[in-house]
């Protein structure tokens, strides 16, 4: 299977930021990275971004790299709503163009898109880590229980406290099965 064009994943990525934001998200770059993460494992798409646990949680250099280009070739742009906050990043009006043009390839995801909008919505960085985190380990170990997916969790985060990391394991595989009646129903 083939890489989606730039284009393209250009145009997901810009209704991705779209929906977050529409859906209250700040929507800076954690946000976009952790919504892109999940996109790209719940819909198995081509968008090819390469995700690897770091800091703050599943995160793609390659991705970074896209962003920069877009907002490069003024396709998104960053703002700061708040001062002594990160930028909020939102599309450009020729990246609403960008977009129109590509309204086919990102009707392929919109399902996914929406499930993931409303579900990240204004959540905070914080809780982004956790459950994106637990998203990846869950991934990895699928076939673990719980409680061992919660030590994970606490191993590599252990500012994550038990609380917290059950809640985020558990979040994760509800919304892992909500995802498969959304890919389902999109086949």
């Amino acid at each position: 299977m083939n890489q989606l064009s730039y284009s393209s994943r250009y145009a997901v990525v810009l209704d991705l930021i779209k929906k977050l934001r529409a859906k209250g998200s700040w929507c800076g770059e954690t946000h976009i990275q952790k919504a892109a993460f999940i996109l790209q494992n719940i819909s198995k798409s081509r968008l090819g971004y390469k995700f690897v646990l770091y800091k703050h949680g599943p995160y793609s250099f390659d991705l970074r790299d896209e962003l920069t280009a877009m907002k490069a070739s003024e396709i998104i742009e960053f703002t700061f709503p708040q001062q002594g906050y990160g930028p909020s990043i939102k599309p450009t009006k020729f990246g609403e163009r960008l977009y129109e043009v590509n309204k086919e390839e990102i009707g392929r995801y919109a399902k996914i898109v929406d499930f993931i909008a409303n579900w990240f919505g204004s959540k905070d960085v914080r809780y982004l880590e956790r459950v994106a985190t637990a998203y990846f380990i869950s991934c990895k170990h699928s076939r673990e229980p719980v409680s061992s997916r919660v030590k994970r969790l606490i191993n590599v985060k252990p500012h994550v406290d038990l609380v917290a990391a059950e809640e985020a394991v558990r979040i994760v595989d509800q919304k892992r099965e909500e995802a498969k009646t959304i890919e389902k129903k999109a086949a």
